[in-house]
């Protein structure tokens, strides 16, 4: 819309072949008002390439303004947002440190609290309750006896 408000198509090229038709002429008042209400929604670069040279800079002001602003904006939700995942970060970091300092020794004695088998050699896995149980055996073990 605005490329067209700029510099509008020839009759011809839109496929309307009557001599009578005017010639349509650019409206730049149109132009201007549709990029201080959309500024957020045009790219920038190219709206501005499209304007012409003798545009004042005083006219499309507000546009740059809104999409400075945006722009800023965008960046320092960007950089909050960095800063949170970065502490989420840390975070899961401490807290497996904390679980991976926990030392598990699995003797010949230690039974799986699913099937009541040996342990042994077997892959297995410790809930934060203590319970070891074998490693194929996590999925049968019950949500309450888990995590209580």
């Amino acid at each position: 819309m605005f490329r067209i408000l700029v510099s509008p198509p020839d009759a011809s090229m839109i496929g309307v072949m009557v001599a009578q038709l005017p010639q349509p002429e650019a409206n730049p008042s149109a132009a201007l008002t549709l990029l201080r209400k959309h500024a957020n929604k045009l790219d920038t670069l190219k709206a501005l390439q499209l304007l012409p040279l003798t545009t004042p800079i005083c006219e499309i002001y507000q546009f740059l303004e809104k999409v400075l602003q945006e722009k800023t904006s965008r960046k320092r939700r960007g950089q909050v947002m960095r800063s949170l995942l970065y502490s989420e970060h840390l975070q899961v970091e401490e807290l497996m440190m904390s679980h991976q300092a926990h030392k598990i020794v699995i003797t010949e004695e230690n039974m799986c609290a699913v099937c009541k088998k040996k342990i042994g050699n077997s892959a297995f896995a410790r809930y934060p309750t203590g319970l070891i149980v074998h490693y194929f055996c996590c999925k049968d073990v019950p949500i309450s006896l888990a995590y209580s």
